[in-house]
């Protein structure tokens, strides 16, 4: 598929804002820095920047997913070596350097059994704890990967109408549980994480079903029934602020997932619905995007570490924004290290062996 530069820039933004939400919150509890400012911190909190870095993320997914199986024989195969190839070696990585750091730097130990189903990607699912808490946007990731495959298979992949009540169907078992929990009192043996995977895959399908509205040679009554999935599902954000407004509290902090949900919506459909031009940086930042994601927490380790050195005493008296600075500066250090030297070619690997793959698949048909 033909890379979209206004996808990249909505990449580089959402992962830049994640990382703004991460850096601000961790480097504001040291002691004496609030003293000098919080406002990086406050203006992130306050409509919660990491959320709508991450809805950002999974409407892009939605976007594009289901439009990465080529037709014809092997498509599922294809898509499952790429994806492999795309998600797994960086990733694999990232948890030696967070394992490695986290040993050096804070004295963290994981046991082997964590470790190893980190190691799937499915951890969580696994009932095990994420070595880095982020992991868990990844897993949510490989869900929707694993119904795309079964849309395809059943051959929905592409019926709008049907993936409009799918996405309906998601919303409504989230409700549901959200409804029960504050009606009956119902507590279920769910965590708050995995209770939410039915809402995200809900989100995904938007991206999806948008893509129609946005692109699709579709009747405008059509187009008008797709969007009852994204009208309902981002109803419920919107839902969630006038009933908070009414002294009813549908959700945790309703108003920081009402605005971070709606503004990653308008943000998703501002960026692919107008064109614009992209500046090459903005881009370029977009490509790095995933590695950026998974080693900012790394990159804000070591700066913890170093302000406890003698000899960087230096940092002891600087402001929100320099702990900052230098943590993202050194996550696009490593970001750039990683995607050169393991992201790109692991990708590239992955396209000649789903290449060789499906072309003995095809011989062995015929």
């Amino acid at each position: 598929m033909t890379r979209i530069d206004r996808l990249d820039a909505l990449r580089g933004i959402a992962a830049l804002l994640v990382v703004w939400q991460h850096t601000s919150e961790s480097f504001v509890r040291i002691p004496g820095v609030a003293d000098k400012g919080t406002w990086l911190a406050d203006v992130a909190w306050s409509v919660d920047f990491g959320r709508i870095g991450v809805v950002c993320f999974f409407l892009i997914s939605g976007f594009i997913i289901p439009h990465s199986f080529s037709a014809g024989a092997g498509a599922v195969k294809k898509f499952a070596v790429r994806r492999f190839f795309r998600l797994y070696p960086v990733y694999w990585f990232s948890i030696f350097l967070a394992v490695f750091t986290g040993a050096i730097f804070v004295g963290k130990q994981w046991t082997i059994s964590e470790i190893g189903t980190n190691l799937t990607m499915f951890q969580s699912l696994l009932g095990m704890p994420h070595i880095q808490g982020l992991y868990w946007t990844l897993q949510v990731e490989l869900v929707f990967y694993i119904l795309c495959g079964f849309l395809f298979y059943i051959g929905k992949m592409h019926d709008g109408r049907f993936l409009t009540v799918l996405a309906v169907v998601f919303l409504s078992v989230f409700v549901g549980q959200k409804l029960l929990e504050k009606m009956f009192g119902y507590q279920s043996s769910l965590s708050p994480e995995h209770q939410y995977i039915p809402y995200l895959l809900a989100i995904m399908l938007c991206g999806t079903i948008l893509r129609e509205v946005l692109f699709g040679t579709h009747t405008t009554a059509t187009k008008l029934f797709f969007l009852m999935a994204p009208a309902t599902v981002f109803g419920l954000p919107a839902l969630a602020l006038m009933l908070h407004a009414a002294g009813v509290n549908l959700v945790d902090q309703p108003i920081r997932f009402g605005a971070a949900h709606l503004i990653a919506l308008g943000v998703f459909c501002m960026a692919i619905g107008f064109h614009w031009r992209v500046p090459a940086m903005l881009a370029w930042s977009g490509v790095v995007s995933y590695s950026v994601y998974l080693f900012h927490p790394v990159a804000m380790t070591v700066v913890h570490w170093l302000r406890h050195q003698t000899w960087a005493s230096f940092t002891g008296d600087w402001a929100l924004w320099g702990y900052m600075a230098v943590a993202i500066t050194l996550t696009m250090v490593i970001a750039i290290a990683t995607y050169y030297l393991i992201e790109r070619p692991a990708i590239e690997a992955g396209r000649r062996l789903s290449r060789n793959s499906v072309d003995k698949d095809l011989a062995a048909v015929a």
